[in-house]
């Protein structure tokens, strides 16, 4: 309906009474039996720079309260008796200053229950003097957090600082927390009637971390409270497992609760560049007249190009996609407003950030996704191409043992050390210091012969159609760092649509020539498994648009949460490629994947893409640890595909080896069928079907990087070699005894040049001999090829993940592979990232090192695993 002509929206919001805006005090948020303390966050706080970008994009969005209580400002919390010194209060007023130019309440938040005195007057008197100290800078809101402050603490210094807004936490935050029930509580309820009514006291819902918040529940609250509360929002908040963000929209939080509360702040994540969508839909929220009603819930986005179902929902729907801006009765939708939010996030990724005075040396990651021909023409048509490969961050030294060097991809964030503070005009981001230089120097710079480029048709696309794109890639990227009790709705699908395909795998293995001889269930199949082919692909090419992006810290603070996820949307299309040419049988548990979301808080460690990805591959005894990046790998950041392969692929693996110090071209063939013959050929001919090849896709086309073969039946394949060796002696005779290749002789540099690159002239040399005891607990044999550098590090890895789920999901128990005897290197590598070392060969030419993949049931899996 239509306002009247003198209501301006966005003026109605700057005035209005309803404390709306952002906290930055990521609690320390610990999810264990019982969840405690919420001020303030173990990480870096944000930068000054960081929080003046915010309070404008507060102002922008009408978002008009700011709580500051980092935990990392010591003298906030720990230290909170020591007067800031002269350059704190510089840029403390300076903070103060930026927030009021923005139209943003700025609340200086305390926290001195840890240890204040509360029966000393002098003590009483040291907390007037430290918050006089911030009143002078022009700060004239404030808040008491709790750790036990008593009520007289809290009034006296309400009625002492004549606050214009004034806060307070108290021990009892929650439902869960209230001792020995909500109404029953002498805490609350002796806190509601004894606090001055003018304070607000904060709330975190029926939990820390609330999935839902309803009127009927903050009504409950407010009763017990004699006030209406102010709800301190720890939806987004990630203070509690760094290794996650949340990016998904403000949901399950009713318009209508504005009603029944003073205020609602949002924790978001600790990452200030991960919040955009979470703050801007927090603006649509605030914005808001109403939820949308029921018939507006259909507006979804399609299968293709993510727009909506039908023109005329389209239509339909467009007048409700409000603002602040906006001066007729709006609604509020989370779909529609993350979508919004995702629409305007693109200009930040594509544009250089604005928050900073200086960019920081460029770093232009090797990255490239799937669908070659829409990347070449459409969306990544204006990025930069150059290449590069970014190390991970150092552990700390008494992490870990020095001989195990564990790296996690994403650190955990340990207590910032007692002299970081951000109040200091030197304290920056990572992407802003000195780190980013050496980060810079210690890059491992991959140089390599690029193969014959492919061509692509030129493709002419509209800015409408390269917005679509960047579009789908974002909320695919969204939809995988949802909210911490579930995965965005096409996650959720997705998840239970591949668990169908395990569950009805076997219907491919039944041929057909046309799609019109395909039956009925195996026409379902194949419809599923585009659909989860199409949501992996944008979700893998997001990973290629972040990492290209020219906003630096975008890239900075989204990749190393990015890149788990792109390990996990790997293995999960190549096994469903797998799957789909009919290898695999059916999986007989009942496994259909449901979502374990709850509003129980221990739930919350649980949930999220990766393990998600973890609980659909549970056959696989090591599934949490294979998809846990503990080891110390070179963040490989260019996107790589896995792909089943065939006979037919044999000689362009083989490629992969044709680098000799030599020119003559009769032994760079030789040496590239060589191998074929020797690694890839009996594999295949002997009937593995566990064969997957990895490849580094992008604008010069495919290039093999890796590959592994296995045959399910070791003892069967070696039976196999005595035969195949045979053929090999007869085919290879005039190398052995003429010590020719074609019409090239072999000089004796280059015999011994065969012999130290593993391929002895002697054929009986080439394949070791395996104990009988191997085959009784790792059945198959594994056969790879990688090369032992920062391109093939972590590809090598997931190639081996595909191998050892694929075994599993056929019911094989454990599988093996061999390395030569004087390849240390690589021995280690397969022993870092988790085989076991299981001794030498009877030939005492190899090692054989082998992995468990046996079938353990989803509920012990799902239990067991440590995530």
């Amino acid at each position: 309906m239509e306002r009247d002509k003198s209501f301006y929206r966005r003026e109605a919001i700057k005035n209005s009474s309803y404390i709306c805006g952002v906290v930055e005090g990521r609690g320390v948020i610990k999810i264990t039996i019982v969840i405690s303390h919420f001020s303030g966050f173990y990480g870096r706080p944000w930068t000054l720079e960081q929080r003046k970008h915010l309070f404008k994009r507060q102002n922008h969005l009408g978002l008009t309260t700011y709580l500051y209580a980092p935990k990392d400002d010591i003298k906030h919390r720990s230290s909170w008796r020591e007067l800031y010194n002269s350059e704190e209060m510089m840029v403390l007023r300076c903070l103060v200053e930026s927030a009021k130019d923005n139209n943003v309440n700025f609340v200086y938040a305390i926290s001195p229950g840890l240890d204040i005195v509360y029966s000393s007057e002098e003590e009483l008197e040291t907390l007037k003097k430290k918050l006089d100290q911030v009143k002078a800078v022009g700060c004239h809101s404030f808040a008491v957090l709790f750790d036990d402050i008593e009520v007289h603490i809290a009034n006296t210094i309400y009625e002492y600082l004549e606050a214009k807004t004034f806060m307070f936490c108290p021990t009892e935050y929650c439902e869960t927390r209230a001792v020995p029930t909500l109404e029953s509580s002498t805490y609350l309820n002796t806190i509601g009637k004894t606090l001055k009514e003018e304070i607000h006291i904060m709330w975190t819902g029926p939990h820390v971390i609330s999935r839902y918040l309803t009127v009927e529940h903050l009504s409950r609250v407010g009763a017990v409270m004699r006030r209406k509360p102010l709800i301190w929002d720890n939806l987004h908040a990630n203070d509690y497992d760094t290794k996650k963000i949340f990016m998904g929209p403000l949901t399950e939080r009713s318009v209508k609760i504005k009603e029944v509360t003073s205020g609602l702040l949002t924790n978001p994540n600790g990452r200030y560049e991960a919040n955009f969508i979470p703050i801007h839909t927090l603006s649509d929220w605030n914005a808001a007249d109403r939820d949308s009603s029921p018939s507006k819930e259909n507006w979804m986005m399609n299968s293709k190009n993510r727009q909506v179902t039908d023109e005329k929902s389209d239509a339909e729907n467009r007048e409700f996609l409000h603002n602040i801006d906006c001066n007729t009765e709006t609604v509020y939708d989370p779909k529609i407003s993350m979508i919004k939010a995702a629409t305007t996030w693109i200009d930040e990724f594509v544009t250089p950030s604005p928050i900073i005075t200086s960019l920081p040396p460029t770093i232009i990651a090797d990255v490239a996704g799937y669908i070659v021909e829409r990347r070449a023409g459409i969306w990544l048509r204006d990025l930069p191409k150059d290449h590069g490969v970014i190390r991970p961050e150092p552990v700390q030294a008494d992490e870990v043992p020095p001989e195990n060097i564990i790296q996690e991809v994403v650190p955990l964030e340990e207590p910032a050390p007692s002299e970081l503070n951000s109040l200091v005009i030197e304290y920056s981001q990572p992407m802003e210091t000195d780190q980013v230089e050496n980060m810079e120097d210690e890059a491992m710079v991959e140089e390599e012969e690029a193969g014959p480029a492919e061509t692509f048709p030129e493709l002419v696309a509209s800015e409408e159609e390269i917005k679509n794109q960047r579009l789908a890639l974002l909320t695919a990227m969204c939809e995988m760092f949802y909210l911490p009790f579930e995965n965005g709705p096409r996650v959720k699908t997705m998840f239970k649509d591949f668990t169908w395909l395990m569950q009805n795998a076997s219907v491919m293995k039944r041929g057909f020539q046309e799609i019109e001889t395909l039956d009925p269930l195996q026409s379902d199949w194949l419809v599923k498994y585009d659909g989860i082919n199409e949501f992996l692909t944008n979700a893998i090419d997001a990973f290629f648009f972040v990492t290209q992006a020219p906003n630096k810290l975008l890239l900075a603070e989204l990749v190393p949460f990015m890149f788990d996820n792109h390990g996990c949307c790997v293995v999960l299309i190549a096994v469903a490629r797998w799957m789909m040419q009919g290898h695999c049988v059916d999986n007989p548990d009942d496994n259909m994947f449901k979502d374990i979301g709850s509003e129980e808080e221990s739930w919350i460690s649980l949930s999220g893409f990766k393990s998600d990805t973890i609980r659909t591959f549970s056959m696989t005894e090591n599934s949490a640890k294979m998809f846990t990046n503990k080891i110390f790998l070179p963040l490989c950041m260019f996107c790589f595909d896995i792909r089943p392969f065939t006979m037919a692929d044999a000689e362009y693996i083989s490629g992969m080896v044709e680098v000799m110090l030599t020119d003559n071209q009769d032994l760079l063939h030789h040496r590239a069928k060589n191998f074929a013959d020797r690694n890839i050929i009996p594999f295949l001919s002997s009937g593995a079907v566990h064969n997957f090849v990895c490849e580094k896709v992008d604008e010069t086309g495919h290039r093999p990087v890796c590959y592994a073969t296995a045959h399910s039946d070791g003892q069967s394949f070696s039976n196999y070699l005595l035969v195949h060796k045979q053929q090999l002696k007869d085919k290879y005779k005039g190398v052995t005894e003429d010590l020719k290749v074609g019409s090239t002789k072999l000089t004796e540099e280059y015999i011994e040049f065969i012999q130290k690159s593993q391929t002895p002239l002697d054929i009986e040399d080439w394949y070791p001999k395996i104990p009988q005891h191997i085959f009784e607990q790792y059945p198959a044999w594994v056969e790879t090829y990688f090369g032992l550098d920062s391109s093939d590090a972590y590809p090598m890895k997931k190639v081996l993940h595909v191998i050892s789920i694929t075994l599993a999901m056929n019911g094989c128990h454990g599988y093996f592979l061999t390395v030569p005897i004087d390849d240390i290197e690589r021995q280690k590598y397969f022993i870092v990232i988790g085989l076991d070392d299981l001794g030498t060969s009877t030939c005492q030419r190899f090692r054989i090192l082998g992995q468990t993949v046996r079938t353990l049931s989803r509920q012990s899996s799902t239990s067991s695993d440590s995530l």
